[in-house]
This record gives C-alpha cells, sequence and structure tokens, in this order.
C-alpha cells in the first residue's frame, strides 16, 4: 500500500474514497507499544542497570550534545533574514565518543527542521513519527502545518511517554505564515517557545557567545558566523560536542543547508580575528 498514489487508481468516486482511507489516515497512537520486558523486571530498574552512570560504559546511551538556533531580521535588502540552526556532529557513549559524524538537524517539512539531543536513538525515532504526521497533515488539510501545531503534537506524544526513560531535548524551528519560529520540546513535554534556544552539554558555551553577539537585525553573513563560532566556542570548552558544525538557513522561501566546517580550523580562523593564539592567555 505505501509508495502508491491517487493517479494508481481510477477516477471513481468510492475508489478514491478508500485511496484516501488508505493513504491519508493517520495511524492510531494506541496501535504503538514499547516491547514488554520479561514479567517481574521493572522497567526503571531495567534503565539504571544497564544505563546508569555506574552501568558499563559500552552499555551507554548515544547522546547529542551542543544545538542551537534563533532568529534575525534582516539588515539589509539584500539579505533573506529567517533562522540559523547550527549543531556539531559528536555522539558521546558516556566518555566514549561513539560517532564524529551525526547529523543533527532532521528534516520534518520543507522549511521546518528539528534539532537532537538527548539520546540519539529516542531523538530519531520520534522526529521520525512527527514528520510523518507533518506529511499526512499536508496530503489530508492540503496546506502544509505550521510549526506551532507540529511542536505541539511532538510534546504532546512526548507527554503520553514521560517517565518511560525517554532522552529528548529537540528544537522544532520552521518557517510558516506565521513567520520564522522556534519551540523548545523535551521529553517530559514541556513546550515553549523563544527566539534564542540552545540545547545540549554545551549549551551554557553557545548561550555565552550569543548573549554577547546576538543581535535582531543582523546580515545572513553575520548571522551564520553567529552560529559558527557559538558552536565553535561549545565545542572547545565541552568534552562531549565536537566534529564538525552543521548549519542550517531557513528563510521565508528556502531551506539551505551550508557544507560542514570543521570545528578546528573555526578556532584558528576566529582566533585571528582576535589576536590571540591558540593556547590560553589569561589576561593580566
Amino acid at each position: 500500500m505505501w509508495g502508491e498514489t491517487f493517479d494508481d487508481f481510477e477516477n471513481e468516486e468510492c475508489e478514491l474514497a478508500v485511496a484516501k482511507q488508505n493513504l491519508m489516515s493517520e495511524p492510531a497512537r494506541a496501535d504503538f507499544t514499547f516491547p514488554k520486558l520479561p514479567l517481574g523486571i521493572q522497567p526503571v530498574d531495567f534503565m539504571k542497570t544497564h544505563f546508569a552512570e555506574t552501568a558499563g560504559k559500552s552499555m551507554q546511551f548515544r547522546k547529542g550534545t551542543t544545538t542551537l538556533a534563533f532568529v534575525y531580521e534582516p539588515a539589509t535588502p539584500n539579505d533573506k533574514g529567517g533562522i540559523i540552526v547550527a549543531v556539531d556532529s559528536r555522539a558521546s557513549s558516556g566518555e566514549y565518543i561513539s560517532s564524529k559524524s551525526v547529523m543533527k538537524i532532521l528534516d520534518i517539512g520543507d522549511r521546518m527542521v528539528a534539532t537532537m539531543a538527548g539520546g540519539a536513538a529516542d531523538c530519531q525515532f520520534w522526529t521520525r513519527t512527527v514528520a510523518k504526521y507533518c506529511t499526512l497533515y499536508e496530503l489530508r488539510e492540503k496546506t502544509s502545518i505550521t510549526v506551532s501545531a507540529a511542536s505541539k503534537y511532538f510534546a504532546n506524544v512526548l507527554y503520553g511517554y514521560r517517565g518511560q526513560g525517554l532522552s529528548v531535548g529537540s528544537m522544532v524551528a520552521g518557517y510558516d505564515k506565521k513567520g520564522p519560529q522556534i519551540f523548545k520540546v523535551d521529553s517530559e513535554g514541556d513546550r515553549c517557545q523563544l527566539k534564542v534556544c540552545s540545547v545540549g552539554s554545551g549549551s551554557l558555551n553557545a548561550y555565552g557567545i550569543l548573549d554577547n553577539h546576538y543581535k535582531p537585525k543582523m546580515t545572513d553573513e553575520e548571522a551564520r558566523n553567529l552560529g559558527l563560532r557559538a558552536i565553535m566556542h561549545a565545542t572547545y570548552r565541552d568534552s562531549g560536542s565536537g566534529g564538525v558544525c552543521n548549519l542550517c538557513h531557513i528563510t521565508p522561501t528556502e531551506k539551505i543547508r551550508l557544507p560542514p566546517m570543521d570545528v578546528s580550523k573555526l578556532w584558528y580562523e576566529f582566533s585571528e580575528e582576535l589576536g590571540r593564539d591558540i593556547a590560553y592567555n589569561p589576561v593580566e
């Protein structure tokens, strides 16, 4: 059934109604359940035994670390404005670096993305669930879903599984008929709208850069450099962040993914601007 389109059916009214029912109906949430543990084993105790900090290092969750996003207005007529989303690419399992090439900007729609921080498997699975819901909504309603509605559905789904060991810290960012919007969503079902947001173990370092250099109006180059600089500093100060910086620019008309930038090279570039060496030299 999946992979079929309305063109595969004749235009008879009955067949078209059946096609819509099969292709566009949203799967019932109650149909999905997590695999059950053997009788007598409590899920919370099982998670603490195998995935807690005191468990073996090889059994630690894969963790996403530093992500950020902010909204800005164009400073000149030649700029596009919109949303900058920047992330690192390192996944860590406890003290072990399990991957250096994780893509933490996941597509939800043509001009909407979600970031992942927390458990990599949890973020990827539930983001795909939201992306499927958004696609079904667009087919059913003949219009794109808003960022607010997508994030609300995301939060509602996570709220239904709170207390069951999920680890999700995500931002849903996109451009719709209401303009650029960013919503922060976590595994407890909390949801809030922000203009500047950072999630992950390196978020405090990223906030330090954003608080000092963010402006409501910037050129596209200034905004992109700000995203790169904030991620670079987060990777330099936070051991759980690293790899490359992946950056996505969402404008009113398109979604632009920039080539990945090595954070080590970014440090040398920005240090030249400041006129200081890579070594830490405290000011006397």
